[in-house]
């Protein structure tokens, strides 16, 4: 069992390199697509839902479903669901360990990265928070120059971070700490939650 394993290795990698280059060819015949990158220790797919349902009110949008948030699933994303009238790719981003955002970045290339929150999840194989920061921070680092990060800035290892090296545009909300965009009068009651949204200008 062990030599055929070792013997089946580089035809699994060729497959997969192959599945990998269908999908870039994919995306390459879409050039007119806008694809958001989502990701954080928590909030990362609420954040897709809520992306989806607002922008799906003008553009068509697909998402990566469920928990497709590898490379692998993305991958399995575009091959199986994006066709051409798609105008919006949402891309939901997790990650195990260090370089996990980076791969699907160098994939799809977003123009636009959100972060929802860095937090002390999967510390066994990051072993380090900073390890999560960096990974996290992957996505907005991806960002070409003309693109848009937006980060929470209540998140306690987002707030203080300082390893970001994309020149983007960078837009930082909070409720609790100082953002460009602040919700404020936050209620909750059975019907919803409330809140005035108040933003510097941009």
């Amino acid at each position: 069992m062990l030599l055929a394993n070792v013997i089946n290795m580089p035809l699994e990698a060729a497959i997969s390199r192959w599945y990998y280059n269908d999908a870039k060819r994919i995306l390459r015949s879409m050039p007119d697509l806008k694809i958001i990158g989502v990701t954080g220790s928590f909030g990362k797919t609420s954040t897709k839902h809520y992306l989806y349902r607002i922008l799906s009110e003008r553009y068509n949008v697909l998402m990566t479903p469920g928990n497709f948030n590898t490379t692998l699933g993305v991958i399995r994303t575009i091959r199986e669901h994006l066709k051409p009238h798609h105008q919006i790719f949402i891309v939901e981003m997790g990650a195990k360990q260090v370089g996990d955002i980076r791969e699907i970045c160098e994939l799809v290339h977003p123009t636009i990265g959100v972060v929802t929150a860095v937090g002390e999840m999967h510390l066994e194989t990051f072993k380090t928070v900073e390890n999560i920061q960096r990974t996290k921070f992957e996505l907005i680092n991806s960002l070409p120059a003309d693109g848009l990060g937006i980060i929470n800035n209540d998140s306690q290892y987002i707030h203080g971070y300082n390893g970001i090296t994309s020149t983007c545009k960078l837009i930082r909300y909070a409720i609790e700490n100082d953002g460009d965009y602040k919700a404020c009068d936050v209620k909750y009651s059975a019907g919803g939650v409330s809140f005035t949204l108040n933003g510097k200008e941009q």
